[in-house]
C-alpha cells in the first residue's frame, strides 16, 4: 500500500471485516486507520470489548480468519492490530468519534490526533455504526442491500436514493438515543427531518413499514423538542 495514501479499497475493505466480525458476534467498539508519520504505513486499529489481554492471541485467530472469508480482500495480518475496549488509545477513539452532537455516518479524516500514547499524523475513523452496502450495477443502477441474510438488493432510481435508504437503520437508532437527550435539542430538530426525508424516499419503493418508523421516530423527537425547549 503507497504509504502516504490510504486508498478508498483499504477503507472499504476495513468496513467489510469489521462488519463480518461483527455478523459473527465480535463486538467492534471503535475501528479506525492510523498513519503514526508522514511516511509510515498505514495500520488498521481495531478495539473490542471480546479483548482479554491474556487471550488475544485468540483475538488475532478470529480476525485473521474473518478475513480469510472476505473475497478478493488485499489486507494482510501485518497491517492490523487489535486492542482492547479499555485501552486509552480506544477510549480517546471513541471520544474523537462520538465528539459531534451528530454522529459521523462515513469514515473521517482527523489529522495530528493523540490516542492515548499514541501519536498520528492522520487516522481515518469510521463510524459508530455502519450504513447498508450500496453498489453499482454495471449497466447503471444503484442497489442497496436491504437483506444480509437473503443476499436481496433493492435496485434504485439513483445514488443518492440508495445512499439514503442504506443509511435508514443508523438514523433509526440515533433517534432512539436523542429522544431521551435535553443537551442536544438542534440536533433532534435536524435528525427528524432527515429521518422525514428517508422516510419519503423509502416510501417511493414501497418500504412502508421501515417509512413508517422512521416518521414515528421523527414525531418523537419532535414532540420530545417542543416539551423540552
Amino acid at each position: 500500500m503507497d504509504t502516504n495514501l490510504l486508498v478508498e479499497s483499504k477503507i472499504a475493505e476495513g468496513e467489510a471485516l469489521v462488519r463480518h466480525l461483527v455478523h459473527n458476534q465480535f463486538a467492534v467498539s471503535v475501528a479506525f486507520w492510523v498513519q503514526r508519520t508522514e511516511e509510515g504505513l498505514w495500520t488498521l486499529y481495531l478495539a473490542s470489548s471480546s479483548v482479554i489481554a491474556e487471550k488475544l492471541n485468540e483475538a488475532y485467530k478470529v480476525v485473521f480468519a474473518a478475513l480469510a472469508e472476505i473475497a478478493d480482500c488485499t489486507l494482510t495480518p501485518s497491517e492490523i492490530k487489535i486492542i482492547a475496549s479499555t485501552d486509552p488509545i480506544a477510549r480517546d477513539a471513541v471520544a474523537l468519534r462520538d465528539r459531534n452532537p451528530i454522529p459521523i455516518r462515513e469514515p473521517k479524516r482527523e489529522h495530528r490526533k493523540r490516542l492515548g500514547n499514541l501519536a498520528t499524523e492522520e487516522l481515518f475513523i469510521y463510524p459508530r455504526r455502519l450504513p447498508l452496502k450500496v453498489r453499482e450495477e454495471p449497466n447503471g443502477p444503484w442497489q442497496v442491500l436491504i437483506s444480509e441474510l437473503d443476499d436481496v438488493w433493492l435496485t434504485c432510481d439513483s445514488e443518492d436514493d440508495a445512499r439514503m435508504i442504506a443509511k435508514a437503520r443508523v438514523l433509526e437508532e440515533e433517534a432512539l438515543e436523542l429522544r431521551t437527550s435535553d443537551e442536544q435539542l438542534v440536533s433532534q430538530l435536524e435528525l427528524a427531518s432527515q429521518l422525514e426525508k428517508t422516510a419519503d424516499v423509502m416510501q417511493r419503493y414501497r418500504m412502508g413499514f421501515g417509512s413508517r418508523s422512521l416518521r414515528h421516530r421523527a414525531e418523537e423527537l419532535r414532540r420530545h423538542h417542543k416539551t423540552a425547549s
